[in-house]
């Protein structure tokens, strides 16, 4: 695998175009087309180490089979074993592995390339070995897409025209669009990129092998968002908590639904779903910062204070650096005294000073030094546990 370093990285892939340009004019809106994103780029991960990828336990992959399988557009979802690749047709077939900068955290200099998006969105870098010939068919992607295309040539056809729900190809395990009229095609070459809205309908053809890496951003649904605030909220009520109306007089009709019954359920939503409730801070910081992936990095040495931590980095001739795999994000507060926040790791909610939720969160690598100067007691253990719990490492 070729080794990177993660300050050997341009400012922005984005073919001279400003984020501010990219934010306003095309993030969300349209296709954009950027020819060498990443000049010179040379795929840091070659097709046979990402079928081996493919084959561990906890790796999330796939292969999708155009021609030559079971059937069309046949998937097998992995873990794969070794000896299914000898067994694949010379042609029209793709590998997917999905969360790449979790298992090899060496790639996520690519994932941050674009933290002018907040990192917070990020969902994971994906990365494609297709034979020639090889897709995985035309589909939409309900999420904000870039991919870069690796090693040799991708033609693409896009098409910005509404989908149809039930425009789908009928009994197969993947969703692909059984209609589908591009509106114009790419080519993609090594250092190439583009980037889809989430919504546009695209299909990738390998014109001879090719591999392609995709850094996708969370599209969350709100039936997902409502539903899992109201799981939250609804997590610790008490059952003792009913439905009650107090009657003042009798019903004419026994049977009817009276107003103060329907006012009696306006109130209790409100209560619940008002907008301005504080817990939906608390929540939606915990649901973006859910990592979302079973994988989880372990600590291989573990110590008991700051000291020990500076010593293992000074003995090593490393960096302490952000697992990838874990999710970091904070809230300033608004109601408590200034300068504090509410920091969220994997999920879970921490209470600290601004300046250390900066020095843990603006760069993946953590200046040790000026995060001891600057953290308070509480703040140093705080590090301490995230170091011995694997969401920090010696990288």
């Amino acid at each position: 695998m070729t080794k990177l370093s993660l300050n050997a990285v341009q400012a922005l892939p984005l073919g001279g175009i400003s984020a501010e340009t990219f934010l306003q004019d095309y993030w969300q809106k349209k296709p954009l087309l950027i020819k060498q994103a990443f000049p010179e780029f040379e795929a840091p991960i070659s097709p046979d180490e990402l079928a081996g990828l493919a084959c561990e336990e906890e790796v999330n992959s796939r292969i999708v089979i155009e021609q030559g399988g079971e059937h069309p557009w046949q998937a097998i979802l992995g873990p794969m074993d070794e000896a299914i690749f000898e067994k694949m047709p010379e042609t029209h077939w793709t590998l997917v592995v999905n969360d790449l900068e979790k298992y090899v955290p060496e790639l996520s200099w690519i994932t941050d390339q674009f933290r002018f998006i907040p990192e917070w969105h990020l969902d994971d870098l994906m990365s494609s070995y297709a034979a020639p010939g090889g897709s995985v068919g035309p589909h939409v992607d309900l999420y904000d897409v870039f991919i870069l295309q690796g090693e040799g040539k991708r033609r693409w056809q896009i098409s910005t025209q509404p989908v149809a729900e039930d425009n789908v190809i009928p009994d197969i395990a993947i969703r692909l669009q059984k209609d589908f009229t591009p509106d114009f095609e790419w080519v993609l070459e090594p250092g190439d990129m583009m980037y889809l809205p989430a919504g546009v309908s695209h299909h990738g053809i390998s014109l001879g092998e090719s591999m392609s890496y995709s850094i996708g951003f969370r599209a969350t649904s709100h039936t997902d968002l409502v539903n899992d605030f109201i799981a939250h909220i609804t997590n610790d009520l008490s059952i003792n908590k009913t439905f009650k109306i107090p009657y003042h007089q009798l019903q004419a009709h026994p049977n009817e639904i009276s107003q103060e019954a329907i006012d009696e359920i306006r109130r209790i939503f409100s209560e619940y779903l008002d907008p301005q409730n504080p817990e939906l801070t608390h929540w939606f910081g915990s649901y973006v910062s859910d990592s979302k992936v079973d994988y989880l990095h372990q600590c291989e040495e573990s110590v008991d204070d700051v000291a020990q931590l500076k010593q293992l980095i000074s003995e090593q001739n490393t960096l302490l650096m952000r697992y990838p795999s874990s999710r970091f994000a904070f809230i300033k507060n608004k109601d408590k005294s200034a300068g504090s926040c509410l920091l969220f790791v994997d999920g879970q909610q921490f209470e600290v000073s601004n300046e250390f939720a900066y020095l843990l969160c603006d760069s993946r690598i953590l200046d040790i030094e000026k995060i001891i100067d600057k953290a308070s007691e509480n703040e140093q253990d705080f590090l301490i546990n995230l170091y011995n719990s694997g969401k920090l490492y010696l990288g």
